[in-house]
């Protein structure tokens, strides 16, 4: 059997290790068409700064879902000698480029056992620019006219390009990528203007990146809402028992109508008060009103008095480990006023920040280097820089770095590279765009739905491309989840013998 993974990135290495552990020392032959000169880490984990961290403890960062101290013990193992890279517990993180080379080398060894079982493993550096199904198996073309004929084509070919909406692309002094920091941001001058559009995480290591090479001038983040990602709370005890993954698929099946945005946020408050939380501490967290360094100011004050079981987390927890089974059954019209209302909360709440990084903002923020500002309205390049204005704020700035995703309420961006490719999809009829970003698939099995809305056998896809038919990607727990939902899919065919069923989500 031969599966054909289009894209080596993050995404890639979580379906390479569903695979691993699928079919073991059956009959593979795997081959990853990726044109860059490295696998497995994307932008976020290759080579960069120290103070650059992940943001999840180890338990949410393994690939293995079955060994939640994989990756700390891989850890343990490498930088045993001392410093904080040794560290990784829910207050302290390694820095990103240190767990990209534990999706390196985890891959490595992998790739090495596979092959060890007689997997044949292939590395084409070539860009896919076309994928059809041919017959019952697939076809995906390289540039230059070759083709891979495979059983399966999996599609991981990772987000978007830089973000552009104000059509700065091309200023010598507009950063639209500031993945890896310390390549990205090596030219900004130490004492320029720096506005960075977006508050959430990203925005947040751009900061971080700023501030290590010495960074002396103004800094502005800017946002419409200006909610940043939330302050991470101390680990405590206390799962869901409203909102599981069993009560959630059981009201679905029991009901004939879909299920709506009111009852899905009735059933979330419900979970925070028996979890302990107060009308009054629900209020503060979904208010659009407290933003900036001023809502972080209360969160960071908020979990020095947490509880054995921290409402948040919990009801955090719930949305996460269910959004895979009511997100595809809201209605459109629920779906765009969740986009409106919730999905900068969700990001703040799904994407925390170590307490160590809050705290570090509020200090530059006391120190007058750093403010946070809303409404944000547009950006427009000037003969000195640019002028950024909000609904009540003008500011000037020598740099913009783009520090934001477009709001997934239309036809997300095409991932880097792959216009080709999803051009040949749609031409096909062996793809069809899902009206709120991404490619529609099967929720459960992520295979691509054509034109009239089948199922194709052999096309699939993991990550970015699925957004839409999943609303929440993000994040390695939910790629290595998903990945195992796309190896399960490919074993329970017939042809292959082989029953799998995707485990559930890590707790964090």
């Amino acid at each position: 059997m031969r599966i054909c993974i289009v894209g080596g990135g993050t995404a890639a290495a979580c379906l390479v290790m569903a695979l691993a552990r699928t079919f073991g020392s059956r009959d593979v032959d795997l081959v990853i068409v990726e044109p860059s000169d490295q696998l497995w880490r994307g932008r976020a984990y290759r080579t960069d700064r120290d103070e650059i961290v992940v943001n999840a403890p180890h338990t949410m960062m393994t690939l293995d879902p079955n060994d939640p101290e994989h990756a700390r013990r891989w850890l343990a193992r490498h930088h045993n000698g001392g410093g904080a890279h040794q560290s990784w517990t829910q207050e302290v993180f390694p820095p990103r480029h240190i767990y990209g080379r534990y999706l390196e080398e985890s891959l490595s060894q992998t790739l090495d056992g596979l092959m060890a079982a007689d997997w044949r493993v292939t590395w084409l550096r070539r860009r896919a620019v076309s994928v059809a199904p041919d017959g019952d198996k697939a076809l995906v073309g390289l540039e230059g006219g070759a083709t891979v004929p495979c059983d399966y084509a999996v599609l991981c070919v990772g987000g978007p390009s830089g973000y552009d909406p104000y059509g700065l692309a091309g200023h010598p002094s507009y950063i639209s990528r500031p993945y890896p920091v310390a390549s990205a941001l090596a030219t900004v001058d130490p004492s320029a203007s720096v506005a960075v559009v977006g508050c959430g995480l990203t925005a947040v290591d751009t900061i971080l990146g700023l501030r290590a090479q010495g960074h002396q001038g103004r800094i502005t983040l800017l946002s419409r809402d200006g909610i940043l990602a939330a302050v991470r709370r101390p680990l405590q005890v206390g799962r869901p028992t409203v909102m599981t993954p069993e009560s959630v698929q059981e009201r679905l099946d029991r009901s004939a109508s879909p299920l709506r945005l009111s009852t899905l946020a009735a059933l979330t408050r419900a979970e925070a008060l028996l979890a302990g939380a107060t009308p009054e501490q629900i209020a503060a967290e979904m208010s659009l009103a407290d933003w900036g360094l001023s809502r972080v100011r209360r969160q960071l004050a908020d979990r020095e008095h947490v509880r054995d079981v921290d409402w948040l987390q919990v009801t955090t927890w719930a949305l996460i480990t269910t959004v895979h089974l009511w997100w595809p059954t809201l209605p459109r019209r629920d779906r765009q006023q969740f986009f409106r209302r919730y999905h900068r909360l969700w990001n703040s709440f799904t994407s925390p920040m170590p307490a160590a990084t809050a705290t570090t903002l509020v200090e530059m923020a006391d120190s007058g280097q750093l403010e946070v500002v809303r409404g944000l309205e547009g950006v427009k390049a000037t003969q000195q820089g640019f002028l950024v204005v909000a609904q009540h704020h003008t500011v000037e700035a020598d740099v913009v770095i783009a520090a934001a995703t477009a709001a997934p309420t239309g036809h997300s961006a095409t991932p880097t590279g792959a216009h080709e490719l999803m051009d040949s999809l749609i031409h096909n009829g062996c793809g069809q765009r899902h009206p709120d970003g991404g490619l529609r698939v099967q929720p459960d099995t992520g295979r691509l739905v054509d034109r009239n809305g089948r199922p194709q056998h052999s096309l699939l896809a993991l990550g970015h491309l699925t957004s839409g038919t999943h609303y929440y990607m993000s994040g390695i727990p939910m790629l290595v989840w998903r990945g195992e939902a796309v190896a399960a899919a490919i074993a329970a065919d017939a042809s292959t013998g082989v029953t799998s069923a995707a485990p559930g989500l890590l707790a964090p």
